[in-house]
């Protein structure tokens, strides 16, 4: 007997449009990296969204491999957890980067953030794990010190962020800067909203599939709409807006001084 014929019709969903969205989306990802690969932002942005789509694939070969191993599905549970804590931690830096200026990130944020990110996943990871539904196939499930480390705490980030990419949008006096951080705010929001549905998911009795599809879609979506914003062209030419402490300062650039500002392209 196959592992078509063990399978549960929601697993095989499951496992399927979650493994297609991981896909989908670490092929989005790539394309930050492919606009400027020599960028600080858009290496942080690819690395959150790889990070992000790792967590999409490994939970929907948990659900693929459950039926063979417990144990290979408790292995890509793990993983999932851990890219999707780190792919919380990534984007969250890059709002800060492009808040305060990518020049104000040092080897001490990314050390103090990664050792966040290993306690966090670590925590996390110990107390969510794979059983069985009871309906002959398997399901995700965890405790509340499961649930605030693999889910509260990264979505406390992502919001975090799209407050930050908020600020940035309203300090900024360039049309089509607003424009691009308009894109990203959209996108980070996007991802938010997935988050919620399966929140909504747990408090309505409805279909299974209504709402995780929903979250899927979104969590796909919102990616596109953040690398949309990295291909609205911004003239550098004049003027760019550096941020202190929550303040926006407006410079004039002289053409014949080399600055090093950095934001994302």
């Amino acid at each position: 007997m196959s592992w078509v014929d063990l399978v549960t019709t929601f697993n095989l969903f499951t496992s399927i449009s979650w493994i297609l969205a991981g896909i989908v989306s670490a092929v989005i990802s790539t394309l930050f990296l492919k606009k400027n690969p020599k960028k600080r932002l858009n290496q942080l942005f690819s690395a959150g969204f790889i990070s992000w789509s790792l967590s999409l694939l490994f939970n929907g070969l948990n659900f693929a491999v459950a039926y063979s191993s417990l144990i290979a599905a408790d292995i890509f549970r793990d993983l999932c957890v851990v890219t999707g804590v780190f792919s919380s931690l990534l984007l969250f830096v890059a709002t800060i980067g492009i808040y305060f200026g990518a020049e104000r990130l040092n080897w001490i944020i990314y050390l103090v953030f990664g050792a966040f990110g290993i306690a966090v996943s670590i925590v996390g990871l110990l107390n969510d794990w794979v059983t069985t539904d009871g309906l002959g196939g398997f399901k995700t499930t965890d405790n509340l010190l499961g649930k605030t480390f693999t889910q509260i705490i990264p979505a406390v980030f992502v919001i975090a962020g799209a407050i930050f990419l908020v600020l940035t949008y309203f300090s900024l006096e360039n049309q089509l800067a607003k424009k691009r951080i308009g894109y990203f705010i959209i996108g980070f929001s996007t991802i938010i909203l997935g988050l919620l549905m399966f929140l909504v998911d747990s408090l309505v009795n409805t279909s299974p599939y209504i709402f995780p599809s929903l979250a899927i879609v979104t969590w796909v979506t919102g990616p596109i709409l953040v690398l949309v914003g990295f291909y609205v062209k911004v003239d550098a030419s004049n003027e760019v807006t550096t941020h202190t402490i929550g303040k926006a300062e407006t410079k004039t650039l002289d053409p014949k001084q080399n600055y090093n500002i950095e934001r994302p392209s």
